[in-house]
């Protein structure tokens, strides 16, 4: 079994079968996990900044990812069967999820899902990104033909915003790159804004024929300042908030406005529960994420992907075939 490993500040280093074995890692399964053999791994926001971030060391990147079972002690899966490696287990638990950057692994069932073959190897590891954002969808509680303002263009943020259109709801997605918008049209956001050239509360104020945007998601991440955002939305408006894996946790707010306006803010911590509507929505194809691909690259070359990251957080999702 061999794994990839951050030591923190651009450290990574591989972990050969040997090495593994002696650090105890596990050969075999009990009766309540299964080994498989890994196939796809997604490497996101979290990964990148777990890879620059000093007092990261020993961490195993990929929270989710596509795998083949090949020995399950409970029968519960297959040999052979195509699974969906979840950061989120089927039951409620405290223990922290492993890193499935991975040859082989052995995975607790509950961390197991069922795939249907509708859904393309790559596109399986956006599942956990689609269950976070129902979540935040649920919260936010939109009804059909009510506006919701996106800040910035990132995966989670264009798979909420096809998300809206699924339930009727507008989005309206907010970037200083024509490039990115560009992508968030092609998925069906009609109402864009170039917040490099544009008056972002007027250009709301004319979408929404005056009344302005009911809710406003913020991707933390990617976020540089919301000091106007509260200025575009109605009285009783939503923020939602959602990842914060940047190293820069202050933003600039005008809380007076938010105040006045009597607006509420709430963060979505994951994707918990969700983890089945995702893939049926995945099977169904009202999520589409294939747009949202970055590099894809083989397994031995994950050190000069990172590496190619700088640091700089994506607005994809990247991907490693650990089958080659």
């Amino acid at each position: 079994m061999n794994y990839w490993v951050f030591d923190g500040e651009s450290k990574i280093r591989e972990v050969a079968e040997d090495e593994a074995s002696e650090a105890g890692s596990c050969n075999g399964c009990d009766s309540s996990s299964a080994k498989v053999k890994i196939i796809r791994a997604g490497i996101d926001n979290g990964d990148i900044y777990s890879f620059t971030r000093a007092g990261s060391e020993g961490v195993i990147p990929s929270s989710s990812a596509t795998a083949l079972v090949s020995h399950c002690p409970s029968g519960e899966f297959k040999s052979g069967q195509r699974v969906f490696l979840s950061s989120y287990s089927k039951t409620k638990s405290d223990v922290r999820p492993m890193g499935y950057l991975r040859d082989y692994a052995c995975v607790p069932t509950d961390n197991l899902y069922e795939l249907p073959d509708a859904i393309a190897d790559n596109d399986v590891v956006f599942i956990d990104t689609i269950a976070k954002a129902c979540n935040l969808i649920d919260k936010l509680e939109i009804k059909p033909s009510q506006t919701v303002i996106i800040n910035g263009v990132s995966v989670i943020n264009l798979i909420i915003a096809q998300l809206l259109r699924y339930h009727q709801a507008l989005p309206i997605m907010i970037d200083s790159d024509d490039d990115k918008l560009a992508l968030a049209q092609d998925l069906g956001v009609d109402f864009i804004i170039n917040s490099s050239q544009e008056n972002v509360p007027y250009m709301v104020k004319s979408f929404t024929s005056g009344k302005m945007a009911n809710a406003l998601v913020v991707d933390l991440d990617i976020l540089t300042d919301m000091d106007e955002l509260p200025y575009c939305l109605a009285m009783g408006g939503k923020i939602a908030l959602v990842n914060a894996n940047s190293a820069v946790k202050c933003f600039k707010i005008d809380f007076v406005n938010v105040l006045s306006r009597e607006l509420s803010i709430f963060g979505i911590k994951d994707g918990e529960g969700k983890v089945s509507m995702a893939i049926n929505l995945l099977a169904m194809n009202k999520v589409k994420v294939s747009p949202l691909i970055g590099e894809v690259v083989g397994f031995a070359q994950v050190p000069e992907l990172m590496q190619k990251q700088e640091g700089r957080l994506s607005s994809l999702m990247n991907i490693v075939k650990c089958n080659c």
